[in-house]
């Protein structure tokens, strides 16, 4: 994660059928929200057009990884919290 702060907003818009896309997307990753999914997915790919084999490329392909690792164990943990709950 960046220690930057995030102030600056995208915005771009999308068709119903391509907004259902990315939620479904979002929801398959586990992540917590369609921003942070998508800002995410722009970021690796950002980070994939690095200079192959260096360390800073290396780092954020790591950083990425940890990243939807950290989406699907919060995804798995609320669907044990609310199994707890008696809820589906």
């Amino acid at each position: 994660m960046t220690t930057n702060p995030r102030n600056r907003i995208v915005v771009f818009r999308l068709s119903h059928d391509e907004y259902q896309q990315l939620k479904e997307a979002c929801e398959r990753a586990g992540a917590r929200s369609v921003s942070d999914f998508t800002r995410n997915e722009v970021l690796g790919y950002l980070r994939s057009r690095a200079p192959a084999g260096g360390v800073n490329h290396r780092v954020a392909t790591l950083e990425q990884q940890v990243e939807v690792m950290q989406f699907q164990l919060n995804h798995l943990l609320e669907g044990q919290s609310h199994a707890g709950m008696g809820q589906p």
